[in-house]
């Protein structure tokens, strides 16, 4: 069927939709409207498109909230993991800063136990039974060293043997003794890898909660020491009785107050009959019929065959000044079982106080060391001194 131009009425072929001849359109109105989409189609592809980009937005939306959700909780659980128990080792030098120092201690004394010795294993033991004070100190004298704090550092006591410096920043741990100085450890890369490997952080954490640091007094020991120790021996040469009742009830109270202090009950031998640890030992009679040993706490004499033998005999009424450890004072805290027993034994020896503590559980020798707890050995040595 032949198809014409309706606006110059040339012939066009049937699918043009202009005219050769003239340009103009060919298509009639009504096929146009039947071409021209519908509003209502409009109005539905406007609205199809408008939800599908909202939808779109909230899917991006929810994306972001999730990932940002994602990264703040891992950047909160790392921060606090670093800042409490050392996370993963890669402490920023703001978060070493903020280590608290009574975890640093904890540490330190693990650390020095394992690689140390001497001292370190005593102060390690007491650590773990929560019997541990650690003094500061701007200087203080071991033996003949004279050790300072210096550019900021701190000075940490543990006893008259050995101690550590913290740098200002918390990098670095230098440990100190009465023989000899150590070269600096860095608590990242050396100490804290070397602590998480052999203990587990719950039990990290709950030793050095039971650990104590106090200030000491300036002139405490470095410039006193000398002539504490000088006034101390010229008591004893002077005075017979060593130990009075006086000094023995000011021991009870004082005792009392430790007791309370570290949530333990401690009996005291009264003078009669027998006082007997979870572990089995009835004191004083046991005084002469163990065997004991004096532990110094270095790791090279750890087996009891190497340890000295020593000689204790209950003598509240000491007046000499021999090799026997003269007990004057015991008491006991058993625990729930017979490793968790505490027995402190308070002794002259030489004329001088000394705490020792037995917490022997079997074995064929009874072993005991002088105590690390510096409050303890302070107040003892204070009453010993003054009637």
């Amino acid at each position: 069927m032949n198809k014409f131009c309706p606006h110059c009425g040339k012939p066009i072929k049937p699918n043009d939709s202009f005219c050769s001849h003239c340009g103009k359109p060919v298509v009639s109105s009504e096929s146009a409207k039947q071409l021209m989409p519908k509003r209502s189609e409009i109005h539905s592809n406007r609205l199809k498109s408008k939800k599908r980009n909202i939808i779109i937005g909230v899917i991006i939306a929810v994306l972001v909230l999730i990932m940002g959700g994602w990264g703040l909780y891992q950047h909160g659980r790392n921060s606090v993991d670093s800042t409490i128990v050392g996370g993963n080792g890669r402490l920023t030098n703001a978060e070493i800063k903020k280590i608290p120092r009574k975890q640093l201690a904890a540490w330190a004394i693990l650390y020095a136990d394992k690689k140390y010795g001497k001292k370190w294993g005593e102060a390690a033991d007491d650590l773990r039974s929560g019997h541990l004070t650690i003094k500061s100190y701007s200087k203080y004298r071991f033996g003949d060293y004279e050790i300072s704090a210096t550019d900021g550092s701190t000075l940490y006591v543990i006893n008259d043997q050995v101690g550590y410096l913290v740098s200002k920043d918390n990098k670095e741990i230098t440990y100190v003794g009465n023989k000899s100085s150590y070269s600096n450890r860095s608590v990242l890369d050396q100490i804290y890898p070397e602590i998480k490997s052999e203990n587990t952080e719950k039990n990290v954490n709950i030793w050095n909660d039971n650990l104590s640091i106090v200030t000491g007094k300036s002139d405490e020991n470095a410039s006193d020491q000398s002539s504490k120790i000088s006034k101390k021996t010229k008591k004893t040469v002077s005075e017979d009785k060593l130990w009075s009742s006086n000094q023995n009830d000011e021991l009870i109270s004082y005792m009392d107050e430790f007791g309370d202090k570290m949530h333990q009950s401690y009996e005291h031998y009264t003078g009669s009959g027998s006082l007997t640890t979870a572990a089995g030992q009835e004191y004083p009679s046991w005084l002469s019929q163990g065997r004991f040993k004096l532990s110094t706490g270095d790791h090279d004499s750890r087996d009891p065959e190497d340890m000295s033998s020593i000689d204790l005999k209950w003598n509240p009424q000491v007046t000499s000044d021999d090799d026997t450890y003269n007990v004057i004072a015991i008491f006991n805290y058993n625990g729930k079982n017979a490793e968790q027993h505490i027995t402190y034994l308070f002794c002259f020896y030489h004329g001088e106080p000394v705490a020792l503590v037995d917490q022997t559980t079997n074995g064929d020798y009874t072993i005991v060391h002088a105590t690390a707890n510096k409050d303890l050995t302070s107040h003892f040595e204070e009453i010993a001194n003054n009637d």
